[in-house]
């Protein structure tokens, strides 16, 4: 295990992809399983607190902190002859994709910033991307875990049948217990969309009879446990892909949106424009642009058998070709396309006014899938009535957007106004059924608010993280406040 503690080094993890920094007084890159182990027993005898950090690309502020910053070097992949892959937390989702597409396998969750982010990140958040609404997120895809829980050695977690859970150890049996005596107040308090990364989720931990613990330590955002590996879901790639991008108003988003879903995409997404034309990066999307339009919906298709002349041909007779798409079927076009998707995000991080930058706090709202035009309306009410100059992409089929405002949250005045934002915004959501983060968690920067999505069961997030982690020492202040 190597020790960190140079303060050049500190200083560059004393930031990620959020609004909040923090120095750590040191920092351990592990080597193996046994050296995480060390880094929490060791930072745990200082009196400090334990920080598992990826790729740094949190933008609620889930990997930084005031104690120790635990790094993993450790990023092998395996694919296994039952086509799942055992991998380490440390690899990059962009290397795990060359290795699953040597092996003739793909594991479809790419958030946007797969090329940085690791595969130890995507399990902590319960990371999303494109192709959700169709294949699910990485909650989806886990089937077993190694992890470390503070004052443990590393141990294997995976389903038990119910009925072995509640005659195992005293932590699985209370949990499981928690689960079943309050599923109907789970049931309850869970916000009625196709993704949500806020809280654990509890909903997801008992199912077909099993006690699923990796369901429930998925999305923790090491608050619960550091994961050492992983054993992931992997399929077929499918054969063919059609992408349609087609361009829109916000006005007109949901009419789009409506249109496109009928015919089953595995991706619908929009693409603000703006940001490729302020930062002199309009060359990555002019070829799909012909109108002042502000917005690009990208919509996909895929298949498992035959090609996308069926699918093609079927796009064409129905209303879709009214909106006069851009229509792309070459793999290396399609690719390309959603590169530039992919780049919106990094893009943005970017933009300044002055002292001004595009922050986040409601860049993740989420609404029942048949509210996009209600959470689009929801989000230019209040940027327009603070008269606040923003930006707005995300991923339509799932109602869920990105939208940031242009702040200076360095101020008390400009923290205020992000603050009020927060609140009236995550309240007009869960009256939708929504959630107020859809893939990117809760972090710092949300977790005074997860008891209020969840008023019936935040008591019970509470209890599974003194289960797991009773002297508070994992990430604290993130997720559970």
């Amino acid at each position: 295990m190597r020790k960190i503690s140079g303060d050049a080094e500190l200083l560059g993890l004393s930031r990620d992809s959020g609004i909040v920094s923090l120095i750590p007084k040191v920092a351990y890159s592990a080597e193996t399983e046994d050296d995480v182990a060390a880094g929490i027993r060791e930072a745990t005898a200082e009196g400090l607190s334990v920080t598992a950090r990826g790729g740094g690309t949190s933008i609620p502020s889930q990997s930084v902190g005031r104690g120790a910053i635990l790094l993993q070097a450790r990023r092998r992949a395996k694919v296994l002859p039952d086509g799942t892959v055992e991998c380490e937390p440390g690899i990059v989702k962009a290397e795990l994709n060359g290795i699953l597409s040597g092996a003739g396998r793909w594991m479809p969750v790419d958030p946007s910033s797969y090329a940085s982010c690791t595969v130890g990140g995507m399990l902590a958040n319960n990371s999303a991307g494109v192709r959700t609404m169709k294949y699910g997120s990485t909650i989806d895809f886990v089937k077993a875990l190694r992890a470390v829980v503070p004052g443990e050695p590393a141990a294997q977690v995976h389903p038990l049948p119910l009925e072995e859970a509640l005659r195992a150890d005293a932590r699985t049996r209370r949990i499981a217990s928690l689960i079943v005596e309050n599923e109907k107040d789970i049931r309850q308090d869970q916000p009625k969309v196709t993704k949500n990364s806020s809280g654990y989720r509890l909903e997801k931990a008992i199912h077909d009879g099993i006690l699923d613990l990796p369901k429930l330590l998925v999305g923790s955002e090491g608050t619960l446990c550091v994961f050492t590996e992983a054993t992931l879901a992997t399929r077929a790639p499918p054969k063919w892909r059609l992408l349609l991008i087609v361009e829109s108003t916000l006005e007109e988003l949901n009419r789009v949106a409506s249109a496109f879903k009928i015919h089953s995409p595995s991706g619908l997404e929009l693409v603000d424009k703006s940001v490729f034309r302020i930062m002199n990066r309009w060359e990555k999307i002019s070829r799909y642009s012909r109108t002042d339009s502000p917005y690009l919906v990208f919509c996909e298709f895929d298949g498992d058998s035959g090609d996308f002349r069926a699918k093609a041909e079927e796009l064409a007779e129905s209303n879709v070709a009214s909106f006069d798409p851009s229509v792309l079927t070459l793999p290396s076009e399609i690719t390309q396309a959603w590169e530039a998707r992919s780049e919106v995000l990094s893009i943005a991080q970017e933009i300044r006014k002055g002292s001004k930058t595009l922050v986040p706090g409601v860049e993740d709202l989420t609404a029942p899938p048949d509210r996009l035009a209600d959470l689009v309306a929801l989000l230019m009410e209040e940027f327009g009535k603070r008269g606040l100059e923003y930006i707005s992409y995300g991923h339509a089929g799932d109602a869920n957007l990105h939208a940031r405002p242009l702040l200076d949250v360095s101020e008390e005045r400009g923290r205020a106004v992000l603050d009020e934002l927060m609140e009236e915004c995550f309240e007009a959501v869960w009256k939708m059924g929504g959630t107020m983060t859809g893939e990117h968690g809760d972090g710092m920067l949300r977790a005074r608010f997860v008891e209020k999505q969840y008023p019936k069961t935040y008591w019970i997030m509470r209890e599974i993280k003194d289960l797991f982690d009773p002297r508070g020492v994992l990430n604290p202040g993130v997720k559970i406040a």
